[in-house]
């Protein structure tokens, strides 16, 4: 028996320490390589091709790299997946990606020529993937697509920096502002939702419509209209109801002036309120971009926010404006002077 265990623990002690070596392996090649850097992958170990690429980054664990392809017919930009360490090597400019083929006798050999300094392609990256461009012209349905597809690769629910990337279209769709209106039934919801979009990224496509608003956009007299929240209540006969949003015309206009004064013509016979307004700031505004204002101590002696509406497909120049607390009370505003 005690020989049995001997051999029992040689053998577990054995497994450690290959695993212990395998794991060091996969560090000391994880330091080898820098984020960015251009490298060869083995695509067809059978036929011996190298193609270039990119080294991204390592997983967590530092057992595989994750690297972009070269582009193709379906990913114009590279895919990026996870390979094994043994198959990919630093790039050299100086070795074609071909399959290998075997040498010809040296006696057929042609006499060696001058070698020429060579300079090495740009990254693939560098000239087609994505970046962070906070400004720029409207965002087309394509472009936004491809944001997704380049950074999170051919497993966008796996990938470990998928919710930062998100974050970052978001921005940048406030920013910029897209060229359509976003549909929730439609091919392009559909593919966004195979790419892991949902409210983080619907909700910026939806309320950023056009170009971002300037400020002096917002100045002048606006005609409002109120809209109730949905409520809820009890009926005599036991049942609960419920009241959808309702909108009532006509009731009042706030005038917005640039030296930062505000008028709030209430409908009688509450008067009129005045004040001052500041900038909102970007917490107050998480799913639209461009400017908006906050009217200090307004209706109600309650801060009120306003910004442009870019969702309402209304003609003429609307805005929202909302309590800033709790945006449950709205009222919408048309420019006096524009159609309806």
């Amino acid at each position: 028996m005690k020989t049995v265990s001997l051999t029992r623990l040689l053998i577990h002690l054995s497994a450690a320490v290959s695993m212990l070596s395998v794991a060091g392996i996969a560090f000391a090649q994880a330091d080898k390589y820098k984020p960015g850097d251009k490298i060869e992958y083995l695509e067809s170990p059978a036929q011996d091709l190298w193609e270039p690429g990119v080294f991204m980054y390592a997983t967590p664990d530092g057992k595989q790299p994750v690297i972009r392809k070269k582009p193709n017919e379906f990913y114009k930009d590279g895919s990026q997946t996870a390979f094994s360490w043994e198959r990919i090597r630093p790039f050299n400019p100086g070795v074609k990606q071909l399959p290998t083929a075997p040498a010809p006798p040296k006696a057929n050999l042609p006499p060696p020529l001058e070698a020429k300094p060579q300079t090495p392609p740009a990254a693939p990256e560098a000239r087609q993937l994505p970046r962070r461009t906070l400004h720029g012209p409207l965002m087309s349905k394509e472009e936004v697509l491809n944001f997704l597809q380049t950074r999170l690769g051919d497993q966008p629910f796996a990938h470990p920096q998928r919710e930062q990337i998100k974050k970052e279209l978001a921005e940048m769709i406030k920013q910029r502002g897209v060229n359509f209106r976003y549909e929730t039934l439609s091919d392009f919801s559909n593919q966004l939702g195979k790419l892991g979009a949902h409210s983080d990224i619907i909700f910026p496509l939806q309320a950023n419509y056009g170009p971002p608003t300037k400020e002096p956009w917002l100045m002048g007299k606006w005609n409002l209209s109120k809209i109730g929240a949905t409520v809820d209540y009890k009926g005599n006969d036991g049942y609960i109801y419920r009241q959808t949003e309702i909108g009532v015309k006509d009731v009042g206009s706030v005038i917005i002036t640039a030296d930062g004064k505000y008028t709030w013509n209430i409908d009688v016979p509450r008067g009129v309120t005045q004040g001052n307004w500041r900038k909102a700031t970007p917490a107050e505004m998480p799913y639209q971009g461009g400017d908006a204002i906050v009217l200090l101590k307004a209706k109600g002696g309650v801060d009120w926010i306003v910004h442009q509406d870019r969702v309402t497909e209304l003609k003429g120049d609307w805005v929202n404006i909302a309590q800033l607390d709790s945006r449950q009370i709205r009222e919408g505003g048309f420019r006096e002077g524009k159609a309806k």
